[in-house]
């Protein structure tokens, strides 16, 4: 990955620079410095949250210097790269032994040929309800932990002329988690598919499958996990495991698979635009016959044409993770049953319910669904921290049922975000949190750009607190004074 990444990078420019002279270049780059600090050990959970992961979770300074270019070839082909670096200074933690560090937040190139693009490297992946949801609208990717190093092969919506109510994009991908995990070295195969119906001029009715599957690496205890081409078939049609694999995966599927299903209406009125999402987890089988169907983040958003009044959006989500399938995992076979069971089969004696979906968790990616000590999907199921070793060994909480409100707009010229999300914690089926804790996140921030203060700098103010029994009560605030150039 690493020689894929510099030899794209050497022969970008080189093929950029020969092309044709009629080409159009896009240059935008930004500089910004980000204050923080709180009242408790750790600043509160928005203030902490998203941004790619690269948010400490104690007092910090932190500085980042990027830049993205685009070169448009003609109208069908264009070519892009980018680099965001940062710099930290931060009061340790489990997720930052050192106070002082940097790292790199985005680098990749892409090419696009019409609706069709190849993204190398590390890019980020954002859901499109932006913001203000608690996801982003992506319950599996919501852009709370560091962008990952690989390849993706994706489409724009896509639709023929003479069936232009029906539009599909899909996705296939192929990346590495290069942080230090219980199984290291693992890999991580994606791929989607989505469709859109047009129902007449005002209404998109949208939906979608994505699946993803951890694979391959080395295990402490099991040792290498398979990573050959005729593992990544077995990963690919998620079938089940050879006999030389792990019981786990012969019994299941080869390797660690979940995703999300979901789907999505969109109603564009007159005096506002309605978007409502369901977007639910599936873990293995949990996704085929939808017995963990209660669960999932319930989202309706508002959203008013006048984008400089005092409410542009308003959103409310409910968030649901407690089900998981049922509490329990199987039970004991009858007489009757067992009779018809197979004494050489693994499940022998045993009828499967399939709950206890333990959703984030693996055995043996013991890592889970976490990258570098952060949550990769639903930033309320809170991760273990990192050991000494900075190994963070899966999810501690993960049956979660919240409510969050969240609202944007524009008071005397100065833009505004205001969110609220108060949950209760119920930690896990087999580790359950005593008197299920309840937590109540705020986050109020502002924005003056470069239009309201006519200085080329764009400044930030958010206000934050946490009070509840989960995380420790604490107040925080953060500046941001940011530098940026756009090209047009």
């Amino acid at each position: 990955m690493k020689k894929l990444l510099i030899l794209l990078f050497i022969l970008l420019p080189v093929y950029v620079c020969r092309a044709h002279s009629d080409g159009k270049w896009k240059v935008d780059w930004s500089t910004a410095v980000r204050m923080s600090g709180a009242t408790g050990r750790y600043v509160p959970f928005w203030a902490r949250t998203g941004e790619d992961g690269i948010l400490p979770v104690r007092s910090s300074g932190l500085v980042t210097a990027g830049t993205d270019v685009t070169y448009t070839l003609d109208p069908q082909w264009s070519f892009s790269a980018g680099v965001n670096l940062v710099g930290v200074m931060a009061q340790k933690s489990p997720l930052n032994p050192s106070p002082a560090y940097g790292l790199v937040d985005r680098l990749y190139a892409t090419a696009s040929w019409r609706m069709i693009h190849l993204d190398l490297g590390m890019k980020p992946r954002h859901g499109d309800l932006g913001p203000l949801s608690v996801t982003g609208g992506d319950i599996m990717m919501s852009g709370n932990s560091r962008n990952m190093p690989g390849v993706n092969l994706r489409t724009d919506w896509m639709s023929l002329e003479r069936f232009g109510w029906f539009a599909i994009k899909a996705n296939l991908a192929h990346y590495h988690m290069i942080d230090r995990r219980v199984a290291r070295g693992t890999m991580l195969h994606d791929k989607s598919v989505s469709a859109r119906l047009s129902l007449g001029q005002k209404v998109d009715l949208m939906g979608g499958l994505r699946h993803y599957a951890m694979w391959g690496g080395v295990s402490a205890k099991e040792g290498p996990l398979g990573s050959s081409l005729r593992d990544y078939i077995k990963v690919f049609f998620a079938s089940r495991g050879d006999e030389e694999d792990l019981m786990t995966d012969q019994l299941n599927a080869f390797g660690n698979h979940l995703g999300t299903e979901w789907i999505r209406l969109v109603w564009k009125a007159d005096r506002f635009t309605m978007t409502f999402q369901y977007d639910k987890f599936f873990e293995d089988n949990s996704g085929k016959n939808f017995r963990n169907a209660p669960d999932g983040v319930w989202t309706l958003n508002l959203a008013f044409p006048d984008r400089k009044s005092p409410v542009t959006d308003i959103t409310y989500e409910f968030i649901n993770s407690t089900w998981q399938s049922g509490p329990l995992h199987d039970r004991p076979a009858t007489e009757e049953e067992m009779a018809d069971q197979d004494p050489e089969d693994p499940w022998y004696g045993k009828i499967c319910l399939g709950g206890m979906d333990d959703y984030f968790n693996n055995y043996p990616y013991g890592s889970g669904w976490t990258y570098y000590g952060r949550a990769i999907g639903l930033p309320l199921l809170i991760p273990a921290a990192p050991g000494p070793d900075g190994i963070s060994h899966g999810i501690l909480n993960n049956r979660v049922r919240g409510h969050h409100v969240a609202m944007a707009g524009v008071i005397v010229k100065v833009p505004y975000r205001l969110k609220a999300t108060f949950t209760r914690n119920f930690g896990r089926y087999v580790a359950p949190l005593e008197g299920a804790p309840w937590q109540l996140s705020l986050a109020l921030e502002t924005f003056l750009n470069e239009g309201l203060t006519g200085l080329p700098t764009d400044f930030s103010v958010g206000l934050y607190a946490d009070i509840g029994k989960l995380y420790q009560n604490s107040a925080g605030l953060t500046l941001l004074v940011r530098l940026a150039n756009r090209s047009r």
